[in-house]
């Protein structure tokens, strides 16, 4: 699903996906490393790329999709979604995928920040959440410098590829976004759109 708003950061914009985001999609969702824990398989082709793309487009897509546009180098590093897991409780669950050579270097929190901004100012939700892999440091790291709080663990949860992993669930609720100083003072963010 289109967002139709873009985002800005200090060094990355988030905006809707275009065609022609395939190969630079392709240069990071090609990588068995990336896309370890994500849940899907790797890429073998720019068709690949161009296929989920078009999959991100249509309006029967759940997750808002953004793709994470380095404003210097003008290419995607990445993607960043945010899913309404519950329209009447207001929750949302986010998720996001970068690029290994941006990988520590503070683009997930930055892209991170500006996702929650939206889903606390534009989507109006109460609660986000993020789940990954216990094994996977990166993404529960990026999680609590976003603020978010680890709630539980989901054990032997099956995956795609026919084994079980457990699962860290994290969250944050709009009160601690309000408190918390990473997101400073609240502003509207949409630009366009």
């Amino acid at each position: 699903m289109m967002a139709q708003v873009e985002l800005y950061g200090p060094r990355v914009r988030l905006r809707d996906l275009c065609l022609e985001d395939s190969r630079d999609i392709f240069d990071y969702a090609s990588d068995p490393q990336v896309i370890r824990g994500a849940g899907w398989e790797p890429h073998g082709s720019v068709a690949d790329s161009l296929a989920y793309i078009k999959r991100c487009l249509d309006v029967n897509w759940n997750p808002i999709t953004f793709a994470v546009e380095h404003l210097r180098e003008q290419r995607v590093i990445g993607v960043v979604d945010i899913r309404i897991i519950s329209r009447l409780w207001g929750v949302g669950e986010i998720g996001y995928t970068f690029g290994r050579n941006y990988w520590g270097q503070g683009y997930n929190i930055e892209a991170g920040k500006l996702l929650v901004s939206y889903g606390f100012t534009v989507l109006g939700l109460r609660r986000i959440q993020a789940v990954c892999d216990t094994d996977n440091r990166r993404s529960f790291r990026t999680m609590e410098k976003l603020g978010m709080i680890r709630e539980r663990i989901l054990e032997r949860v099956p995956t795609r590829r026919g084994y079980a992993v457990n699962r860290f669930v994290y969250s944050l609720l709009r009160r601690e976004w309000e408190r918390h100083p990473l997101y400073g003072k609240k502003e509207p963010l949409p630009r366009g759109g």
